[in-house]
C-alpha cells in the first residue's frame, strides 16, 4: 500500500513539473511573438524598412481591405514587399512615443501563432491587422497580414 501512495505521489510530481515547464514554455513564446510583432509595426511607422524585415518572413503575404479616398467601394488590396518598401518612403513618420499599438496573442500551437493588433494613426485612422506567424529555425516571423480600416469619422469642414 505504502509503494502505491509513494508511485501516485512521485506520478503527480512529473505530471506537475511537466505542466509548470510548458506554461514557462507558453509565456517565453507569447512574449516573443509579442516583441516581433510590436518590431515589426514599430518600424512600420519609423518607416524603418531594413529594420522592419528582420521580423518579415521573406515569403510574407500582406493583404488588406482598403478604399480610395472619396470613393465608396471598397477593395481587396495584395501589397508585395516592394510595395510595402516603397510606401515606406512617402508616408508620414508617426514616433514610437505617438504610437498606439495594440496587441493580443490569440493562439499560439507549437510552431504557429495568431495575433490581433489594432493600431493606426491617432486622431487620424486605425485599424486591425491579424497576423500569423511561425517559428522557423528558432525564431518567430511574420508570415501573413490581413488588415482592415475602422470606418472613418468624417472631416469637419472648415468655413
Amino acid at each position: 500500500m505504502k509503494k502505491i501512495k509513494i508511485k501516485w505521489v512521485l506520478f503527480l510530481l512529473v505530471i506537475f513539473s511537466t505542466v509548470v515547464q510548458m506554461n514557462a514554455q507558453n509565456d517565453e513564446n507569447k512574449a516573443l511573438v509579442e516583441a516581433v510583432t510590436l518590431g515589426y509595426i514599430e518600424n512600420f511607422f519609423e518607416n524603418n524598412f531594413e529594420q522592419m524585415s528582420l521580423y518579415l518572413h521573406p515569403e510574407l503575404a500582406k493583404r488588406g481591405v482598403s478604399k480610395k479616398r472619396g470613393l465608396e467601394e471598397y477593395y481587396f488590396e495584395d501589397l508585395s514587399m516592394e510595395a510595402l518598401k516603397n510606401m515606406l518612403t512617402s508616408k508620414k513618420v508617426l514616433s514610437k512615443e505617438d504610437q498606439i499599438n495594440k496587441v493580443e496573442v490569440l493562439d499560439i500551437f507549437r510552431n504557429t501563432a495568431s495575433v490581433k493588433l489594432t493600431t493606426g494613426y491617432p486622431k487620424r485612422m486605425k485599424w486591425i491587422e491579424y497576423i500569423h506567424l511561425v517559428k522557423v529555425s528558432g525564431e518567430w516571423k511574420i508570415a501573413n497580414i490581413i488588415w482592415d480600416y475602422f470606418p472613418m469619422k468624417p472631416r469637419a469642414r472648415k468655413n
